[in-house]
């Protein structure tokens, strides 16, 4: 039996997610029961993760999504990406803008059976928001 290699799986979840179809990216990477540790006073469960997910694909078009560097150990994998995207909505309390602005963070993440199963990351949101309103 051949097992998917964690970054393949993490690198997929990515490229998944930047076509923009959540609910299948959910469906194929996500564990049903993820466990997700929170980060920067965020607290997400499976469903509100993929709610934050759609809302900024909502409010933003020309998304690109780039893998930068991932390290594998075994299960684990740490992947540090970038998206890159064009305001056309209201995001955060921040009004459409019309700017570009780039989004950075590292995840860390634990695969089982082809699916992200934990799941921990830190995000650049203040960056990315004061990008948008400069």
């Amino acid at each position: 039996m051949t097992t998917t290699p964690a970054k393949t799986i993490a690198r997929e979840f990515w490229e998944s997610w930047g076509r923009g179809d959540l609910d299948a990216t959910w469906r194929q990477y996500v564990a049903d029961d993820i466990v997700i540790h929170p980060s920067s006073g965020y607290e997400f469960t499976r469903q509100s993760w993929l709610e934050a997910e759609k809302a900024l694909h909502a409010a933003f078009e020309d998304i690109k999504v780039t893998v930068v560097d991932q390290i594998e150990d075994g299960d684990m994998v740490a992947t540090r990406w970038a998206v890159t995207a064009r305001q056309s909505g209201e995001f955060f309390g921040v009004p459409s803008s019309g700017r570009t602005a780039t989004l950075t963070g590292t995840t860390f993440d634990r695969v089982q059976d082809g699916k992200l199963a934990e799941h921990w990351a830190e995000v650049g949101v203040p960056q990315f928001l004061q990008q948008l309103s400069a």
